[in-house]
């Protein structure tokens, strides 16, 4: 019987560079080196201290197995099972909205506008999140602001809730962060103390005919019911903008995701109920987040 050749790290990493690149994986490099990363379970030091080492055989088989999944364009989040999001790490699963990196300037606005205003952040307050998913933006606002600061979370979906609650507990934040099986377009659920003081959403926004279009991780697994905004993507703008008085006190901080091109249409529906209305950009230079305080006193 012929011997199986043995397979170095180094030698696995290009075969799985050039398996996902013919895929047309966008950043085939990374994503090889992370599923080898996870099918080892080593750290990135102790890899590349030695790329010689062989591959162990179920090392190599638990790694073939992940390779063919992200070569299917199964999202790699999905196949790792959690993502790094600011300062927490959230666990993710199929059915849920996957956080995704452009989401955490969302996080850094709302922290920065708060700390803008003397006294905010001692003070403490409250934050409401409407369509949680994963419960990745309160868990992270948590985190990051003192103690005085609770959290409440809607998500229409119980699996979402489900993940969000194990998500807070990961995170130390379980006490902290009040989770409800709501949908945001409806009056909001008994038991939810509102109107608050900051309340933030990464909404559906992307217009339906849009949808077919995306990239293959997200129109295949992301929930289309947090993809899609309605014809012109705008749909949940307008519900969260004709009801904010019942979710944000007068100059409490409103802070919500849009898309690239959808600052004007944004700045009309919200304009007129915030002082100080901004758009704000993310690192790529796209319009990203439109934040403002609620007309009027407490």
């Amino acid at each position: 019987m012929k011997a199986v050749a043995a397979i170095t790290r180094s030698g696995l990493l290009d075969q799985a560079r050039e398996t996902l690149a013919r895929a047309m994986v966008p950043g085939p490099d990374q994503d090889a080196e992370r599923l080898l990363l996870h099918a080892l379970g080593i750290s990135r030091t102790r890899l590349w201290s030695d790329r010689a080492a062989v591959v162990p055989e179920e090392s190599l088989a638990r790694f073939a197995r992940l390779l063919e999944a992200r070569a299917r364009r199964v999202p790699i989040q999905h196949l790792l099972g959690e993502v790094e999001f600011h300062e927490a790490t959230i666990e993710v699963e199929p059915g849920v909205f996957i956080p995704r990196p452009e989401t955490e300037r969302l996080v850094e606005v709302v922290l920065e506008e708060l700390d803008s205003e003397a006294g905010a952040l001692e003070r403490g307050g409250t934050i409401l999140d409407l369509g949680t998913g994963t419960g990745a933006i309160p868990i992270a606002l948590l985190l990051s602001l003192p103690r005085e600061w609770t959290a409440a979370a809607l998500d229409r979906s119980e699996r979402a809730i489900a993940l969000a609650s194990r998500n807070a507990r990961r995170n130390g934040v379980a006490r902290r962060l009040t989770l409800h099986l709501a949908d945001f377009r409806d009056p909001a659920p008994a038991g939810l103390k509102a109107p608050v003081d900051v309340l933030v959403s990464n909404p559906p926004y992307i217009p339906t005919a849009v949808i077919p279009g995306l990239m293959p991780e997200v129109r295949d697994h992301d929930p289309r019911e947090a993809l899609d905004g309605g014809p012109d993507g705008l749909d949940a703008f307008r519900t969260l903008a004709g009801s904010l008085p019942s979710w944000l006190r007068p100059g409490g901080l409103l802070a919500v995701e849009i898309g690239d091109n959808q600052a004007d249409p944004c700045m009309e529906l919200f304009g007129p109920h915030l002082v100080g209305a901004r758009v704000v950009r993310d690192l790529q230079g796209h319009p990203r987040i439109l934040t403002g305080k609620r007309r009027g006193t407490r």
